[in-house]
C-alpha cells in the first residue's frame, strides 16, 4: 500500500555528496530493507533502489571525492525514500524542487544550497505560500481584497508553478498543453506588470 503522498516528484536536483555522506545514505536505506546496487554506463553512474514492487534509479555524476546526484526530473513513489531524498537536499546543501501530490493539497518546496526558498501549498481555491523568511500568505477566492503586494508575491510563485509545468510539457512534447501554459504564462506576466505599477512610489 502506498503512503498518503502517491507520488512524490524531484525537480533540477542536484546534490554534491562526499563518500561519507553517499555510504551513511546507502547504510541507512539498506537497514530500512532496501536492496541497493550500482549500474555503471559511459558517462553515468546509477544507483539502484529497490523494496518490493518499487525500482528507482538515482543518477550520480562521478568526481574525485564526491559524487553529485544530478537529475532534471525523478518520479519516486515510495515515501520513505523521498524523506530521505529531500534530507539529503536539506544536510548536503543541495539545489531542486520537490513537488507532493496527495489526495489532498499539492505541495511544492523549493531548496537553494539545502536552504528552503519557498513552500506552496495548493488546495482547490485556497493557496498557502511560505517563503524563505518564514511570512506566510494565505488567499481564498471569497471576494476579499488583498494588497498590491501580496498578489505580486503570489503572481510571483504562480509563474513560477506554471513554467515548471510548461517545462514538464515542453519535455513530453506535448503541444497542447504546452500551448495552454504558455498562453496562461504570457496572461500572468502582463498582470503581474499592471500590478507592479501600483507598487511604484
Amino acid at each position: 500500500m502506498r503512503d498518503a503522498y502517491s507520488t512524490v516528484e524531484f525537480q533540477e536536483i542536484s546534490i554534491k555528496m562526499t563518500k561519507p555522506a553517499l555510504h551513511q545514505f546507502i547504510k541507512r536505506m539498506m537497514s530500512q530493507h532496501y536492496s541497493l546496487y550500482w549500474r555503471y554506463d559511459s558517462k553515468t553512474i546509477y544507483l539502484i533502489i529497490e523494496l518490493g514492487d518499487y525500482v528507482h534509479e538515482l543518477p550520480f555524476k562521478r568526481n574525485a571525492d564526491f559524487l553529485t546526484m544530478h537529475a532534471k526530473l525523478l518520479y519516486i513513489y515510495d515515501e520513505t525514500l523521498a524523506s530521505a531524498l529531500e534530507k539529503l537536499l536539506q544536510h548536503e546543501k543541495g539545489t531542486g524542487i520537490v513537488k507532493r501530490t496527495s489526495e489532498g493539497p499539492l505541495y511544492i518546496t523549493s531548496y537553494q544550497a539545502g536552504d528552503i526558498e519557498s513552500m506552496i501549498e495548493i488546495d482547490g481555491s485556497e493557496k498557502v505560500v511560505m517563503n524563505k523568511n518564514g511570512s506566510m500568505i494565505q488567499s481564498k477566492d471569497d471576494g476579499k481584497t488583498l494588497g498590491p503586494q501580496t498578489i505580486y508575491n503570489m503572481m510571483n510563485l504562480e509563474i513560477d508553478y506554471v513554467l515548471m509545468e510548461l517545462h514538464e510539457s515542453l519535455r513530453a512534447e506535448d503541444k497542447t498543453k504546452t500551448s495552454l501554459h504558455k498562453q496562461r504564462l504570457k496572461k500572468l506576466v502582463t498582470r503581474r506588470e499592471q500590478v507592479k505599477q501600483l507598487l511604484t512610489p
